[in-house]
């Protein structure tokens, strides 16, 4: 059945005006805990032993059966240990940050587009070496030249490492990363999914940004997640567009954009879109590290209604002959 718009062209002109929508601001959400709906694997016992492996440890030296304590108490005589050691020593911490985060706009995004180029192992990304002393960390200093990583390198170095007392440094793997409750992009469009076949029908994505907070190991840590890249699946057999833009409205009719889409057939088609995130995490305000890999999330779905238009050379408009053609309802299927 075909699916047809008449419309009544006076002078052999249609015009289609569109609205421009107005860009979306980052967004930062606040949770209790964004690791709620994990299992209970992850749990205190989890992350102190994920804590310490980030470091190269081994993880047992962070998990006490409660019996250390009282042989170190009844040792006291003998050996410095426990709240007798006095003030910790500052420490240095060594961290891996992503390249591309320390840019902005679309030298971001050409960044991204690199490390998608040049890192191509599972879990790679491109990264630079930074350190900073554990009693200042806001003087983070890079140093060396960006490279892309290995998925097992680890990303900081405990500054707890030797110190059998103190809590392990947190550290969000890419396990942990995607099973956030990260939100999917939402998929926009200029004509509410309406368009003409072979015409550019556009839909583009919003770009937020997300920020949650947590609690772990008795430490603040925040989990940034940034969208970096959007597949769109148009639901008519054609190859899935890879894009590093979400998009942007029409400016006019049929204008081509990074996002749009021409059918070649009339009908319904269910619109899909994933949206790629790159994440990094920062421990009681600390600086931000990088978290290795990609978490994927899927939108909801929109349908794109495509029709075929026809248009008359008439003498009269509709005011004069509501009987005419095209007076009535413009949509029609014949």
């Amino acid at each position: 059945m075909k699916r047809i718009v008449q419309s009544i062209v006076l002078v052999s002109i249609l015009t289609v005006s569109m609205g421009l929508g107005a860009s979306s601001d980052a967004v930062a959400t606040e949770l209790d805990d964004p690791f709620d709906d994990l299992s209970t694997e992850t749990g205190e016992d989890y992350y102190r032993i994920k804590g310490s492996q980030g470091s190269g440890g081994t993880g047992d030296d962070h998990r006490g059966t409660g019996d250390e304590s009282n042989q170190s108490n009844s040792n006291a005589g003998d050996t410095v240990s426990g709240g007798n050691a006095g003030p910790e020593l500052p420490v240095r911490v060594e961290i891996l940050q992503s390249q591309c985060f320390t840019q902005s706009g679309t030298g971001q995004l050409d960044c991204f587009e690199i490390e998608r180029t040049v890192c191509t192992e599972p879990g790679s990304q491109f990264v630079i070496r930074a350190f900073y002393v554990s009693d200042d960390p806001g003087d983070v200093q890079r140093y060396g030249t960006p490279f892309c990583s290995e998925p097992s390198d680890p990303v900081v170095s405990d500054p707890a490492a030797g110190t059998p007392d103190a809590p392990p440094m947190p550290v969000v793997t890419l396990e942990d990363f995607r099973r956030l409750n990260i939100a999917p992009s939402t998929i926009e469009s200029d004509s509410g999914g309406f368009g003409l076949i072979r015409a550019h029908t556009n839909f583009y994505a919003t770009e937020e940004p997300q920020t949650l907070n947590t609690s772990m190991l008795g430490q603040a840590v925040a989990i940034q997640a940034v969208p970096v890249r959007w597949t769109w699946d148009y639901g008519d057999g054609s190859e899935p567009l890879s894009n590093p833009f979400p998009g942007g409205p029409q400016r006019e009719f049929n204008q081509e954009t990074t996002t749009s889409h021409a059918y070649q057939d009339t009908g319904e088609f269910p619109v899909g879109l994933s949206t790629s995130y790159r994440g990094q995490f920062s421990v009681n305000g600390g600086p931000w590290i990088a978290i290795p890999g990609t978490a994927e999330v899927p939108s909801d779905p929109v349908v794109a209604d495509i029709w075929r238009s026809k248009s008359k050379n008439v003498a009269e408009n509709c005011v004069e002959n509501p009987e005419g053609w095209a007076c009535g309802d413009p949509f029609v299927e014949d």
